[in-house]
């Protein structure tokens, strides 16, 4: 099947061309193009199949592209690239005759596999137009697909009208009542990293294994649905029709998020993260509570802990300070060129402290600002060390959180400072850099493994230097720092003690306790009696 790009963007263009091994997967990658007018040039000589196409660009738009291969009645399928402020574009490709689309904050390798593998079964099985058909004539075998494909179109407002969604109501016997209508997104976090459990070609049992759990321990809540957008994405439509209170809403609503939260990590051990809409009338808001929980992913990628994003009205603003960060990556640059990398680290943690707080450059931006760098940094490793780093580009490009891109590229500076030093020198800064991590992250799951792969060295090596550099083994020193963290809890009063356990990191109440009195001699809650141990 043969792959065109089109898109203004070189950062997109370059991105589609190296994250993917398209050969490998049964695609080539034909050719690329920067305004519609290019592209409907291209694709008359290159004869495409399957057509990524940017709404926005210069010269042509996207969907005047649309309009013409719909009257040329062109046989190649299109996928549309839509940003966050698209979404009544997305809408009308759609219309148009595009057959899928994907959110660019969230384009990844899944997302674009998950994408061509339903265009593949168009072109293999039948016409666009008559796929839907083909499934209600088997309405019984496909009526779990055929309720899927109905909750995709509403999600992205190909369902229009009010008749539309109640007959569907109807037919398949849906949970959903109006007015107070909320759109959950649950994403999958570190998705790439997770399917890697499944054999290959047996990633997909990863959704249907979280779909079929969920469906068993929510059967409780009434007014719910929930279906797979993607294979990293699922969707939850709640609606509260019967509520009126918003604190009985607020408090309902808590209760599902840490009710999943806690179910996929108990069954599948994986962590996610929530992406909620406003409270809207009517079903037919679907589409505009969808596209609302989607802005809100932005909103996420600022976030250093917090899996739960609320979306609020204006908080989404699409500032890109390129000319202040241009002024950053220099000074970066020309430490790095005198061989300053304490100063070029220095320099670092100002721009993403800027970015954090003024949040003046949105994920698209940061990731292409982060891969320069990364490249800069790269080539200073080259020369010192004759070797290039290639994972390095996949661990930026598939980061969910501005912290975490802000810690890749202190690693690799850090990396590229150790590459300066002796080994002795090295070894005392990884300890501390291992402390550092585990002051700013004791209120999580803490492994060996995780340390020694921040740092760089196997599990032995880093609980024997730790041990003699700190005279504490690994573990007690994460448990104590969590203990000390927990006095502040215990003197507020405000929480009881196995939350104040949950919150600073412990997965049990009773290694809570076995901690806190090997240090202080009592319980908590007794130590919380005698006066904080006045």
């Amino acid at each position: 099947m043969k792959i065109m790009i089109v898109d203004d963007e070189s950062f997109i263009r370059m991105n589609f061309k190296t994250f993917v091994d398209w050969k490998h997967h049964g695609y080539y990658l034909v050719g690329e193009a920067t305004n519609g007018k290019e592209a409907l040039e291209k694709m008359e000589e290159l004869h495409p199949d399957v057509v990524f196409l940017d709404i926005r660009m210069p010269l042509m738009d996207g969907l005047e592209v649309l309009r013409q291969l719909r009257h040329a009645n062109h046989s190649c399928k299109v996928i549309i690239l839509s940003s966050h402020n698209e979404f009544e574009y997305a809408q009308e490709a759609l219309r148009l005759g595009a057959c899928d689309y994907i959110h660019k904050p969230n384009l990844t390798q899944s997302a674009v596999f998950e994408a061509l593998e339903r265009v593949r079964k168009l072109v293999n099985h039948q016409p666009v137009g008559d796929h839907l058909v083909s499934l209600q004539q088997n309405m019984e075998k496909n009526r779990n697909e055929l309720k899927t494909l109905f909750f995709r179109d509403l999600a992205v407002g190909v369902v229009r009208h009010e008749w539309e969604i109640e007959q569907k109501t109807k037919l398949y016997d849906l949970d959903l009542k109006q007015p107070n209508v909320l759109c959950i997104v649950m994403l999958i976090d570190q998705y790439d990293k997770v399917k890697e459990r499944y054999n290959k070609g047996m990633e997909h049992l990863l959704g249907f294994s979280i779909l079929n759990i969920l469906q068993e321990v929510l059967h409780r809540y009434s007014e719910l649905e929930l279906f797979l957008m993607s294979p990293k994405e699922l969707v939850i439509i709640k609606t509260y029709s019967g509520i009126r209170s918003m604190n009985e809403i607020l408090e309902e609503r808590w209760g599902l998020i840490r009710k999943i939260e806690k179910t996929l990590k108990q069954f599948l051990n994986i962590q996610v993260s929530f992406l909620i809409s406003g409270l809207h009338t009517r079903l037919l808001d679907i589409p505009k509570a969808y596209h609302e929980a989607q802005e809100s992913a932005e909103m996420l990628f600022y976030e250093d802990h917090s899996n739960v994003v609320v979306y609020e009205p204006g908080s989404i603003k699409e500032v890109n300070d390129k000319v202040l960060f241009t002024l950053f990556e220099q000074r970066i640059r020309k430490e790095m060129d005198e061989k300053n990398i304490s100063s070029a680290i220095s320099i670092v943690h100002e721009m993403f402290a800027t970015i954090k707080e003024k949040r003046c450059l949105g994920r698209h931006a940061t990731l292409e600002m982060c891969v320069n760098l990364h490249c800069q940094i790269q080539s200073h490793m080259k020369e010192d060390s004759g070797e290039e780093d290639y994972t390095g580009m996949q661990e930026i490009m598939s980061a969910e959180r501005l912290e975490h891109l802000h810690l890749l590229l202190i690693r690799e500076l850090e990396s590229l400072q150790e590459s300066y030093t002796d080994a002795a020198t090295s070894s005392n800064y990884k300890i501390k850099r291992v402390i550092d991590y585990i002051h700013q992250n004791y209120s999580h799951d803490l492994t060996l493994n995780e340390l020694a792969g921040y740092v760089g060295l196997n599990n032995s090596y880093l609980s024997r230097i730790f041990k003699e550099q700190t005279g504490s083994m690994l573990i007690p020193y994460i448990n104590g720092y969590r203990v000390k963290k927990s006095l502040e809890l215990l003197k507020d009063g405000k929480l009881k003690t196995y939350e104040i356990a949950e919150k600073v990191g412990f997965n049990s109440i009773d290694n809570y306790y076995i901690s806190f009195k090997k240090i202080y001699g009592l319980p908590p809650n007794e130590y919380r009696k005698t006066g904080m141990g006045k």
